[in-house]
Order: C-alpha cells, then structure tokens, then sequence
C-alpha cells in the first residue's frame, strides 16, 4: 500500500504508464462537480471510475481485496477514512471473479483521506473504502482500476 498527496506523484511513475497516466489526471482536477462516469486509460483494461458516494460506518462497510486489478483511491471532495490491512490476516468471505472483487472479514487499521491524497492498494492489500470520518457524507472521488501485470 502507498499513501501520498498528488503532488509527489511523480515519485511513483516507476510504477508504470498506467499509474502516471491515473495520478496525472487526478492532479488536473480543479475540485468541480462531475457526473458518475468510467473513464479508460492506456491501452489495456485500466480505466478510472468517478464516483459520487456517501460514505457508511464501519459497521456498514466490510474489506475488499483484487486479483487482476491495484485501486487507486483519490478523494476529490470531501473525506473518507480507508481501513487496511494485509490480505493474509482476513478470512475470505466470497470472490467474484468477474468483477475481481473479493469480500473478507476482520480488522485493521485505517488512515483518513482528504481531497489531493492517494492510496494505492495492490492485491496483497485488503482496503475498507468510503468509510464516514464522523458521520456518513457525501464524497466525490475517483478510483484508478490499475491492471496487474
């Protein structure tokens, strides 16, 4: 996992062009309303999906965790806190390969997002999203779907 703010994206373009071109976008982001939309990137299956969504408790919310895709969270609006935690200390709940989405149960810790900063979550690490900070809000933010290779 790797949390920063968008102005030290730079430092992880060794990630490849899939990343450059998602944390590049997000940093030309002006903070203005946008419609839910999936957005392609690069030339494989990587794309970003914008997203207007209200946060939930924790109690509401549960781990995920991918096998073909890394997560790049960025918060536009708005604040979430992300639960993480290494996928090795999560029993698996299910898997649903056609949306690379596995649900798992446990706990971890967690991390609070504000608009600029970025978490990278790759597929040994289990996330917890759009987790409310005090009480459930609206967030608007983006999600990079980073094909693994």
């Amino acid at each position: 996992m790797i949390t920063d703010h968008i102005r030290n994206r730079d430092k992880y373009y060794f990630l490849g062009e899939d990343y450059k071109l998602a944390l590049d976008y997000f940093a030309s982001l002006t903070g203005e309303p946008f419609e839910d939309e999936d957005i392609p990137i690069g030339n494989g299956n990587s794309s970003i999906k914008a997203r207007n969504l209200m946060t939930k408790t924790v109690e509401d919310s549960s781990f995920e965790a991918h096998k073909v895709f890394a997560d790049i969270h960025f918060v536009v609006d708005g604040k979430e806190k992300i639960g993480y935690t290494d996928l090795k200390k999560l029993t698996p709940k299910t898997y649903d390969e056609e949306q690379d989405l596995a649900f798992l149960d446990g706990t971890g810790d967690f991390i609070t997002l504000l608009p600029g900063y970025f978490l990278i979550a790759f597929a040994d690490d289990a996330h917890m999203p759009c987790v409310c900070v005090d009480e459930p809000a609206p967030i608007a933010k983006m999600i990079a779907k980073i094909e693994l290779k």
